[in-house]
C-alpha cells in the first residue's frame, strides 16, 4: 500500500517526515500523532500554559459552532463571554486590541520597511507569523501579496482568526496550532519570520529564536517585538504599574493584591536578558533596538494611554534622553541586520527559485 507523505510540514519534536492519515498526520520516525481539530492541524508538543489541550480543543469547537452566524468582532466578544476569569475591564481592552489587529498589522509592515529587512510582505515571499493570535498581521500581509502562514499555541484563537480571514476575503492564509519552540516546519521554509508580542509568553527565549533561525532561509529576515520588563507604564497584560521592577517571585503576589488575578506564565525581558538570549541562540545577525512607535501601535488604546505613547515618542528623540528612554520604553524590538542593496537584489533574484524547494 502506498503511503502519502507530507511535503510542507515536519514533526515538531524529532523533525521527522510526516505521513498523511485520515484525521491528520503521523510521524514516520517517532510515531507521534497530530490530529486536525476544527479544520486546523494541532502540532503542539505541550499545552498553552493557560488551558489544557483537551479543554482548548473543546473550547475551540464550541467557538467554531458560532462561525457561520457571527462576524469577527462578535466571535471575540463571544470568547470573553465564556471566559469569566478575564475581568470585564481587561476583556474590553483585549477586544479593542483584537479588533484593531489589521490596523496594527499595517504598523508592523511599516516597521519591516523602516528596519530595511531583506524581505518584505509582497508577492512571492513566504512569511511566517509566530504567535499570530487572531491574525491581524497575517491579514495585512496577505493583502500585500505575501504567502502567509500563522502559528499559535492557542487553538481557540486560531478558530477566531479564521473568521477574520473570511470577513476580509483572505482565503489563502494558512494557520497551524504549534509551540514556538518546537515548530512543525522544515528547515529554511520561510523568507521572513515575524514574532509580535510572542517572546514574553515563552519560557525559553533562546529556543524560540533558535527555531525561528532554523525555519528562515539563508539571507532571510526576522523581526520581533516584546514587552520591555522595565517599561514606564502599566504592564499591558494585567494593567498594573510597576510589575517589571519587582523580583519575579513577588510580582504574582503584587498583581493578585492590586488586581485580584494571577500573574503567571509571563516572562518579560530587559535589553540585557534579551541580548543574552540572542547570543545564546547563535543568531549573530539579530540585534535588539529601541522600538519604532507609530500611531498604529497606540490608536486603539484609551486617551490617557495614547498620551503616554506620544510623550515617549517625543522624549525618545530628545537630545541626551534617547538612550535613557529606550531602557524605559514600552517595547523592545529585535530585527535582522539591514541588508546591503547588493545583497537585497541577490535575495530577490533567487527568491522564486528557492520557493520551489518548499
Amino acid at each position: 500500500m502506498t503511503v502519502k507523505t507530507e511535503t510542507t510540514y515536519c514533526c515538531p519534536l524529532c523533525k521527522g517526515e510526516l505521513l498523511v492519515v485520515t484525521d491528520g498526520f503521523t510521524c514516520g520516525a517517532c510515531q507521534r500523532e497530530y490530529p486536525v481539530v476544527a479544520g486546523i492541524v494541532d502540532f503542539r508538543i505541550c499545552a498553552d500554559p493557560y488551558i489544557s489541550i483537551p479543554d482548548d480543543r473543546a473550547k475551540a469547537l464550541r467557538i467554531a459552532e458560532k462561525a457561520a452566524t457571527m462576524t469577527f468582532p462578535e466571535m471575540v466578544a463571544f470568547y470573553y463571554s465564556i471566559t469569566p476569569e478575564v475581568p470585564d475591564d481587561l476583556a474590553r481592552h483585549y477586544l479593542n486590541h483584537h479588533v484593531a489587529g489589521t490596523q496594527r498589522g499595517e504598523g508592523i509592515l511599516h516597521r519591516m520597511s523602516e528596519y530595511g529587512l531583506s524581505y518584505q510582505a509582497e508577492s512571492g515571499v513566504r512569511l511566517l507569523d509566530l504567535g499570530c493570535g487572531t491574525g491581524g498581521f497575517l491579514a495585512a500581509a496577505s493583502k500585500r501579496g505575501a504567502t502567509c502562514v500563522g502559528a499559535d499555541v492557542a487553538l481557540r484563537w486560531l478558530v477566531i482568526a479564521q473568521s477574520r480571514f473570511r470577513d476580509l476575503g483572505c482565503n489563502d492564509v494558512k494557520v497551524v496550532c504549534a509551540c514556538a519552540d518546537h515548530l512543525p516546519f522544515k528547515t529554511e521554509s520561510f523568507d521572513v519570520v515575524v514574532a509580535e508580542n510572542l517572546i514574553e509568553h515563552c519560557s525559553d527565549t533562546k529556543q524560540v529564536l533558535s527555531e525561528s533561525r532554523r525555519v528562515t532561509r539563508s539571507g532571510g529576515a526576522f523581526m520581533a517585538r516584546t514587552i520591555n520588563r522595565f517599561a514606564f507604564g502599566p504592564e499591558p497584560h494585567v494593567g498594573v504599574w510597576g510589575v517589571g521592577f519587582l523580583p519575579r517571585n513577588i510580582a504574582n503576589k503584587y498583581v493578585q493584591m492590586i488586581k485580584g488575578i494571577p500573574y503567571e506564565h509571563i516572562h518579560l525581558d530587559s535589553f540585557s536578558s534579551l541580548n543574552s538570549a540572542i547570543r545564546a541562540s547563535g543568531s549573530a545577525n539579530l540585534s535588539s533596538r529601541a522600538p519604532l512607535i507609530t500611531e498604529a501601535d497606540y490608536k486603539h488604546h484609551p486617551g490617557w494611554k495614547q498620551v503616554l505613547f506620544k510623550t515617549y515618542c517625543l522624549l525618545q528623540n530628545a537630545p541626551l534622553l534617547g538612550s535613557v528612554m529606550a531602557q524605559l520604553g514600552p517595547y523592545i524590538d529585535v530585527a535582522s541586520a539591514k541588508q546591503s542593496a547588493a545583497t537585497d537584489a541577490e535575495n530577490h533574484s533567487t527568491q522564486h527559485r528557492s520557493n520551489n524547494r518548499v
